[in-house]
């Protein structure tokens, strides 16, 4: 399994409206064939940070993923409502 964090700093007075962007991505997702979880997190103490919390079964998945409609169309989107770029972690399973 392949895990990604995806971590925004959204603006401000956009965090509804990522939010709201962030629906329709997670919904399309969660219906690929090698997405195992698609979860969006908000911090307690920033509202303002969002981390997106995916669960993958195979590089492959990812790479059919990022090139999908949904991701190519949402994700530069949800992009402009940020301070900076996202932060992207991949991470292997281990235990």
């Amino acid at each position: 399994m392949i895990h990604i964090l995806a971590q925004f700093s959204v603006k401000e007075d956009k965090v509804s409206e990522f939010i709201e962007l962030c629906k329709e991505l997670i919904k399309e997702s969660r219906q690929e064939e090698g997405c195992v979880a698609y979860n969006l997190q908000q911090n307690r103490e920033k509202d303002n940070h969002l981390v997106f919390v995916e669960q993958w079964k195979s590089e492959k998945d990812i790479e059919i993923h990022n090139a999908s409609k949904h991701f190519t169309k949402i994700v530069p989107m949800l992009i402009e409502l940020c301070e900076k770029n996202p932060t992207i972690e991949t991470f292997n399973s281990l235990v």
